[in-house]
């Protein structure tokens, strides 16, 4: 018998899949090849590799993810396709399809949060680019607070939250969409505090330069015309 969480995974490949395909018939009236388009192709691998198992497990995490992921990186995605591919993720993570005792599941966390934190796509209209963000939250709020979260180095939790942050503090988004940034914070700052008897104490020196190497790395994306960089 087939994993349920395979025909899960398949349901959410045809809908992305099937978005992609739309726009591109309706802005070029040509049908996408393929074997041509990168995001497509790598979506047709995934559907080979799952056809190809019965349990999830027998394949590692970052195999069904990176298709996702590369739509919600890829800048040439239009918002409501990016919130797709945010919404598979977060019901990937909700559904708890990822196990947390596989031996790739920090990797593919840790591709899942440089991914989300640094999403990227065309911009449309700004009450439709929020909703990408609001989707861009939820992910950020379920990877931190389901037990894979736990597989996140400090690094990706200090970019998770400055990502919360930067929303909370742009001006130029809605109220609502702030002050949702706001509570998420609140959540992922309760769940740190709840975990602090499992942290280790470290050096003050490694700590230091951690903390340097957090802040030369970490920049603030600034949007271009017609392009949203997260």
């Amino acid at each position: 018998m087939v994993d349920k969480n395979i025909y899960i995974i398949q349901g959410e490949i045809n809908i992305v899949v099937g978005a992609i395909k739309r726009n591109a018939r309706w802005s070029t009236h040509i049908p996408l090849d393929e074997e041509r388009d990168p995001l497509l192709h790598s979506f047709s691998n995934l559907k080979e590799v799952l056809n190809s198992v019965t349990e999830l497990s027998e394949i590692e995490p970052n195999v069904f993810l990176r298709p996702f992921l590369e739509v919600i990186r890829s800048e040439d995605t239009t918002g409501p396709i990016t919130g797709l591919a945010l919404t598979s993720v977060n019901k990937f993570l909700s559904y708890a399809l990822i196990d947390p005792t596989h031996e790739g599941t920090a990797e593919g966390m840790e591709n899942m949060a440089d991914a989300v934190t640094h999403a990227r796509f065309v911009g449309t209209d700004p009450a439709s680019d929020e909703v990408v963000l609001m989707k861009i939250l939820q992910v950020l709020r379920t990877l931190l607070l389901t037990p894979v979260g736990t597989h996140l180095t400090n690094e990706s939790v200090c970019e998770i939250m400055q990502s919360c942050f930067r929303i909370c503090f742009e001006m130029r988004l809605s109220e609502l969409l702030r002050k949702s940034a706001e509570h998420t914070l609140v959540d992922m700052v309760q769940l740190l505090f709840t975990r602090l008897p499992q942290f280790k104490e470290e050096p003050k020196s490694y700590v230091g330069t951690n903390m340097k190497k957090v802040g030369s790395e970490s920049s603030s994306a600034v949007p271009c015309p017609n392009h949203i960089n997260f």
